[in-house]
């Protein structure tokens, strides 16, 4: 697996409150392949800017996902919603995402909080460009 296709995996599984197992298998003298290290390095970088989207989360019971999207919770906290493929300028989320006004938006990595507004019922988030890596990870704290 590539380190996207790890941390899709992680996030989808997550989403959907399951568990996952990476199978890391060493070589008969227990030394663990470069290429696997290289995926382990880069989910390791990931995690350590993104990890509050996955560690104790658990799933949003409204929908685990909606196309590239991925959904968790942090109960009466925060509400992640992790895109799996390169946001454009606008981030567009057609889901019942539970934010008010006044509620703070950011981008995982990312130093300010973000623009958003509702249009027709969906979310609407403007994303800076070039930040990011991977999966990009949105914290709405929930007030």
């Amino acid at each position: 697996m590539t380190a996207d296709e790890v941390i899709d995996t992680l996030v989808g599984t997550t989403s959907k409150n399951g568990n996952f197992l990476l199978d890391i298998g060493p070589r008969a003298d227990g030394s663990i392949p470069e290429i696997m290290q290289q995926r382990l390095r880069e989910t390791g970088a990931w995690l350590k800017t993104n990890g509050e989207s996955i560690y104790g989360t658990t799933y949003w019971s409204r929908m685990a996902q909606q196309g590239s999207l991925r959904f968790t919770v942090k109960p009466n906290e925060a509400f992640y919603i992790t895109s799996l493929a390169q946001p454009g300028s606008q981030l567009v989320v057609d889901a019942p995402v539970p934010i008010k006004d006044g509620d703070r938006v950011t981008l995982l990595g990312h130093d300010r909080p973000l623009k958003w507004t509702r249009s027709g019922g969906k979310l609407v988030v403007d994303v800076p460009a070039g930040v990011g890596r991977h999966a990009w990870v949105l914290k709405v704290a929930l007030s």
